[in-house]
């Protein structure tokens, strides 16, 4: 039996700026991304637009802060996670029109590095070696004879 049904992988472009909040002490981002479908024309040769499919995209925890922390409006992305459908009822034009919603809850989020290149951050260990570069800037500075120092009181 396979596990993972409602998987879906779709790539596109972030519409928006990822929006980040708390949930119930869990940080998750929100934000949507737009597909182009396009096509070569058999006749023409010629590259056709075809429709943009929206879709929502949540994320969770340490996903959410470094979707966060790396992307922004007009990244292009790919997305794998669970699709999820939501029906609401929408006042349009004096009526009530329920209406069908999908999002993906992500599992995974990326670059899509066929539309460009992207250099990666691993932020642990960048932030210890910033602590470790201040720890040696700090003891070097305590040998300079010459390094400004705190005012002592006399």
């Amino acid at each position: 039996m396979h596990t993972h049904m409602n998987e879906i992988t779709i790539t596109g472009n972030l519409v928006n700026d990822p929006i980040l909040r708390t949930v119930s002490t869990q940080v998750v981002a929100k934000f949507r991304i737009a597909h182009n479908h396009r096509y070569r024309d058999q006749q023409s040769g010629e590259w056709t637009d075809g429709g943009t499919t929206y879709i929502d995209v949540s994320c969770w925890r340490s996903l959410a802060e470094n979707v966060g922390f790396s992307l922004g409006k007009g990244s292009a992305v790919i997305v794998t996670g669970r699709l999820r459908s939501k029906e609401r009822t929408l006042e349009v034009a004096g009526s009530s029109e329920k209406r069908t919603f999908y999002e993906i809850e992500a599992t995974t989020v990326g670059p899509d590095l066929s539309r460009g290149a992207t250099q990666a951050v691993d932020l642990k260990r960048e932030a210890a070696e910033r602590q470790e570069q201040h720890a040696v800037d700090g003891a070097l500075a305590a040998l300079d004879p010459w390094a400004p120092r705190e005012p002592q009181p006399v």
